[in-house]
């Protein structure tokens, strides 16, 4: 077993924990290590156990880290966006003022659409600006009851997440009611008919107390809405009536300065026949979503070219028709 460190390489260790404002916790299993060997390895004590064995782990690892920065910096050069990754599309500016509107006016804002054009971007955003009164929960299916529903928002909002069902909701309004935060709810189309019904008595307001409703988005697929409207129209008259806002986002409402806002370098070398392609990826089922990853998969390629984005596409099973 060697018995030797490379002074490099747990420089390079100390380098990644400072840049990502890591603990040696949380980057240890990053690295394939218990945290008592990575302890043992950052301080040269780990002269029992196989040191080579922890550096072929660590240089693997970097060596990744590596790949992962170079990939990024080859997409990065012909892409327009801010440190966060967020680009200011038309939908993704209209999501945000949605939420924005919500926040201010109470009631239930929803926000639904195709996959993959920014509804989620737009909220992670939203988040980013407001950490401090925004509430965001992602719903699936297995969390779409009422309980799992209250549980995820309690956790959120550091309640105690073990109460009685009717205890964790008025502990959630309790808590919520005295600020002005905004419960962002995602992939919203997940949540049962009971979740629902639990949460629209939310955002009316408390006639004993006068204290104000919660503003609540609700952000999904069409079906989000469209069940509100539907074969159900009846039973979510409620949920209905408590809506101040609808928005409906489709890949047709991208535009082609949406698409150039990604890819301002291909613009300014006059690619237009690229920007072209990636705009019709966008408008298709794929969105904007497809879009960027056709592109950054081409530019890890090393091939923008429209050849070389189509040939990408067709390796990624996105085939548009001529």
């Amino acid at each position: 077993m060697s018995r030797e460190y490379s002074a490099e390489l747990q420089e390079r260790v100390e380098r990644y924990l400072r840049e990502n404002s890591l603990s040696q916790a949380k980057a240890a299993p990053l690295m394939g290590l218990s945290q008592a060997v990575l302890s043992a390895y950052r301080n040269s004590k780990y002269d029992k156990g196989d040191i080579g064995a922890v550096e072929r782990k660590l240089e693997e690892f970097f060596r990744i880290q590596d790949e992962k920065q170079e990939n990024g910096r080859r997409a990065e050069a012909f892409q327009s966006r801010a440190s966060d990754g967020y680009v200011r599309t038309s939908i993704s500016e209209g999501a945000y003022k949605c939420i924005r509107y919500c926040q201010l006016e109470k009631g239930i804002v929803v926000i639904d659409g195709d996959a993959g054009i920014g509804k989620t971007k737009a909220a992670a955003k939203f988040y980013r600006d407001n950490p401090n009164t925004t509430v965001y929960v992602k719903a699936s299916p297995s969390t779409g009851s009422t309980r799992s529903l209250l549980k995820m928002v309690a956790k959120t909002l550091s309640l105690q997440d073990n109460l009685r069902t009717e205890e964790l909701s008025v502990a959630i309004q309790d808590k919520l009611r005295r600020t002005d935060r905004v419960l962002i709810i995602d992939e919203a189309q997940n949540l049962k008919f009971l979740a629902l019904e639990e949460i629209r008595g939310w955002v009316d307001e408390d006639f004993l107390t006068g204290k104000p409703g919660i503003g609540i988005v609700l952000i999904g697929n069409v079906e989000v809405y469209n069940k509100m409207l539907g074969r159900q129209e009846a039973i979510f008259a409620q949920q209905f009536n408590r809506t101040r806002l609808h928005s409906r986002y489709r890949t047709q409402d991208v535009t082609k300065e949406d698409v150039e806002l990604f890819f301002p370098a291909l613009r300014e070398k006059g690619m237009q026949r690229e920007l072209d392609y990636l705009y019709s990826i966008s408008h298709s089922k794929w969105g904007i979503r497809g879009m960027v990853n056709v592109f950054n998969n081409a530019a890890n390629n090393e091939d923008v070219s429209f050849a070389g984005l189509e040939r990408m596409a067709a390796t990624m099973g996105i085939l548009l028709m001529a």
